[in-house]
């Protein structure tokens, strides 16, 4: 019995080692597709595409790559900066599955509850940038920001694959827009995330609301904007207080998540007759309406004080006549200026621009405020400019821009701009009057202005000198670089510094003034 067993022991230990050399042998002879595959790592699907598409992260990885540095703020607020980004696009995602021309929204979704909803434009349509100025250690943490365009570059909107898992990530449409934190850059999309895009019609943000409701009110009396709770939670509530309509890059009410540091979401003061305008705009929705705020303290407008209530305030050049603006010395005849815009004194453009009010071609934006560091607006720099050349203004002239509404305070001076080939729209029905103008932009214009009004005045080839001693030379766009010559050899523009010009920088109050005064000399030969 003994043996009969271990024989039978044998032949079982045997069958057991054949059958294993056998499944070991079929392992190895099966193809590689037959094992278990990679996990699906993103989705897009939804109404706005003709297809739904699954990725494996070495399908993502498969596609075309870009390489971007991203700039944005969140709700400390604080600046961030995401160097090196690296994935494929957007756009590269949505067209694999083929976008319909009437998406409107884009979903990214980690789980039914957390998702971030964008409009199309916002992240396919929009120009985004990464502004590098201001990245040092102390800035960080600065706000207002003390950053500007020098260097920017537009990035397009992607899924960094080197980032949180896979991260949806855009650039700003301006130096101070948070695009971070609450706004919000989705991580974790390649752990099984979904794109969905969707055609469903947009909604409008509401406008933000105003406390005390507008009308009279004590001097002193402080206005708080808000949006829905308060918080910054996808909504921005921007606002401007010179008579402009709000926009990327004007003032932001509710920049810190309120238990952050809400020091810095401060009340608007009241201590004059005063408008606030204020719209609503974030993620996922259009923006809501420009809803206009006025507050009256009761005291009268003193002689020489600038109506705030009258349409284009932020360039009225109505200066009543005995305005104390400025007085003449009898034994030298030299003017005297009697200072009425307090921010202005031992303001290095204090003369020039005082130069301007005495002409009634500039005014102040608020009866004691100059406002010199203000950007300046196109809007504002075309009736600037109409007033420097003493250009006739036609009323009601026809003017084919379709964001240059019949009525505005600016139609007329921009319609005569335009009329003297002096400014010219962003296409044929743009004319983007609440846009800041960069350096670049005012100097081709003052170029215009100035061989208009002394023909003799043309850019010779010793002007590309003054082109070439500039360090960010190459940050001047080529359609720019000819009229900033002649602006520069006509002693009109200079650079910030003795290197540098800084053609994207927007133009403030104070600037613009000083080169409209010597457009206005040069042509007067004065």
């Amino acid at each position: 019995m003994m043996k009969i067993r271990g024989f039978k022991l044998k032949k079982l230990l045997a069958a057991v080692i054949g059958l294993s050399m056998i499944c070991g042998l079929l392992n190895m002879a099966a193809p590689q597709w037959a094992g278990a595959a990679e996990p699906v790592a993103l989705t897009v699907t939804g109404d706005g595409v003709e297809k739904t598409v699954q990725f494996t992260l070495a399908e993502l990885r498969a596609l075309p790559q870009k390489t971007y540095t991203y700039s944005g703020y969140n709700h400390w607020p604080s600046l961030q900066i995401f160097k090196g980004m690296k994935g494929p696009t957007l756009k590269t995602l949505l067209d694999a599955a083929g976008l319909k021309d009437n998406a409107t929204m884009i979903r990214c979704k980690l789980s039914a509850d957390v998702y971030s909803e964008f409009t199309r434009e916002q992240l396919l349509d929009e120009k985004r940038y990464y502004f590098p100025d201001g990245e040092d250690e102390d800035n960080l943490g600065k706000w207002p920001p003390t950053r500007s365009e020098r260097g920017k570059s537009q990035v397009e909107t992607m899924l960094a694959l080197n980032e949180s898992n896979g991260k949806l990530i855009y650039g700003q449409r301006a130096l101070n827009e948070p695009t971070c934190c609450k706004n919000q850059m989705l991580g974790g999309l390649c752990e099984g995330g979904t794109i969905e895009v969707l055609t469903e019609p947009l909604a409008h943000w509401k406008t933000p609301s105003a406390n005390p409701a507008p009308g009279t009110v004590a001097s002193g009396t402080e206005v708080t904007l808000q949006h829905g709770d308060g918080t910054p939670y996808h909504a921005i509530v921007y606002y401007t207080l010179d008579g402009s309509d709000p926009t990327y890059g004007s003032n932001i009410f509710n920049i810190s998540y309120p238990h952050f540091q809400p020091q810095l979401n401060k009340p608007v003061p009241i201590n004059k007759s005063m408008t606030i305008k204020t719209k609503t705009i974030g993620m996922g929705k259009l923006d809501s309406e420009v809803v206009t705020y006025q507050y009256n303290t009761g005291v009268p407008t003193q002689p020489g004080e600038v109506n705030e209530n009258t349409a284009g305030n932020a360039e009225n050049t109505n200066k009543p006549e005995n305005s104390g603006v400025t007085e003449k010395a009898p034994a030298t005849g030299n003017t005297i200026h009697i200072s009425i815009f307090a921010d202005l004194e031992g303001h290095w453009a204090k003369d020039d621009i005082y130069s301007l009010v005495d002409k009634g071609i500039i005014g102040g934006m608020t009866a004691t405020e100059f406002k010199p560091e203000v950007k300046i607006t196109r809007a504002q720099f075309a009736k600037l400019l109409i007033g420097a050349l003493n250009i006739e203004v036609k009323k009601d002239a026809v003017l084919s821009f379709s964001d240059v509404p019949a009525g505005a305070w600016y139609h007329d001076c921009a319609a005569a701009a335009v009329s003297a080939g002096l400014i010219t729209g962003y296409s044929d029905s743009i004319f983007a009057p609440d846009n800041n103008i960069t350096r670049e932009q005012m100097a081709v214009i003052l170029s215009r202005a100035l061989k208009m009004k002394s023909p003799a005045m043309e850019a010779g080839a010793s002007t590309w000198q003054a082109i070439d001693k500039f360090a960010d030379k190459e940050d001047i766009s080529p359609w720019a670089r000819e009229g900033i010559a002649a602006a520069i050899s006509g002693g009109i523009v200079s650079g910030v510094s003795a290197d540098t010009f800084a053609p994207k920088a927007f133009v403030t109050r104070a600037q613009a003034a000083v080169m409209v005064l010597r457009l206005n000399r040069q042509v007067n030969n004065k």
